[in-house]
């Protein structure tokens, strides 16, 4: 069945020498792969430009239910992603984030327009912007953990002053608790935790602190997402953030 759908690009799978598999995230499927024929040809409809890592993409899709690999009938990027893929602190955090949504959404023909919409929104944000970008690797991972189904329990007050990374609750600070974000980072993780998009440029906070809010929402999304490992792209991200 023909049909229209928004996707958000994971990543591309070489397939043969001239075809590869999109691996995307729709609006209205899911996690689907598509076998796209002919890309590395000069004269091919789809180009490689096309397919890069959190382009958005307008597509016509021949969608068969219990099949491994769709078909596409059209493509086109809409909206355009002008800055991501050619500014090095865009292009790293963008790298970053392909990783995380790669290791975190697998479960395949499952929508949630929620969470489609969520990152579309991110990434036109991450496109567009002009603000600081330092805090938006950490800020978008708190913000992605709402939608995964372990978001943060936003309970932080003067008593409960660290953040339990297995409980995924703020708790009073004890010595020797060992998965747990302490108390001079705790804050700034329940602030970006609940602060607006709009508004999460605005924290100052330094850069060794960024680094181990950084690990921290690393290690917390080791504890509740499956098949979340170690990621490539964190050590030149914490390299280029200011």
């Amino acid at each position: 069945m023909l049909t229209k759908t928004k996707a958000i690009v994971i990543k591309t799978i070489d397939y043969s020498e001239n075809s590869v598999i999109l691996k995307c995230f729709t609006e209205q499927f899911g996690l689907q792969s598509y076998l796209i024929n002919g890309v590395k040809n000069k004269k091919g409809a789809i180009k490689p430009s096309h397919l890069l890592p959190l382009n958005l993409l307008d597509l016509d899709v021949y969608h068969q239910l219990n099949k491994n690999l769709q078909r596409i009938k059209e493509l086109k990027c809409q909206p355009i992603i002008n800055n991501i893929h050619y500014d090095l602190l865009k292009s790293s955090i963008g790298i970053f984030m392909g990783e995380v949504l790669n290791k975190t959404i697998q479960a395949e023909n499952q929508a949630d327009k929620n969470l489609f919409e969520f990152l579309f929104t991110f990434i036109q944000y991450l496109d567009l912007t002009q603000q600081s970008l330092a805090n938006f690797p950490v800020y978008f991972m708190l913000q992605l953990s709402q939608y995964l189904g372990f978001n943060p329990k936003l309970n932080y007050s003067a008593e409960n002053n660290s953040f339990d990374l297995e409980e995924g609750v703020f708790k009073p600070s004890e010595k020797g608790d060992i998965k747990v974000v302490e108390p001079h980072l705790a804050e700034y993780w329940y602030k970006l935790c609940s602060i607006h998009l709009d508004a999460f440029s605005t924290l100052e906070i330094n850069k060794t602190y960024r680094n181990e809010l950084l690990n921290h929402v690393m290690l917390y999304f080791k504890i509740h997402s499956d098949g979340f490992n170690e990621l490539k792209s964190n050590k030149v991200l914490m390299e280029v953030l200011a």
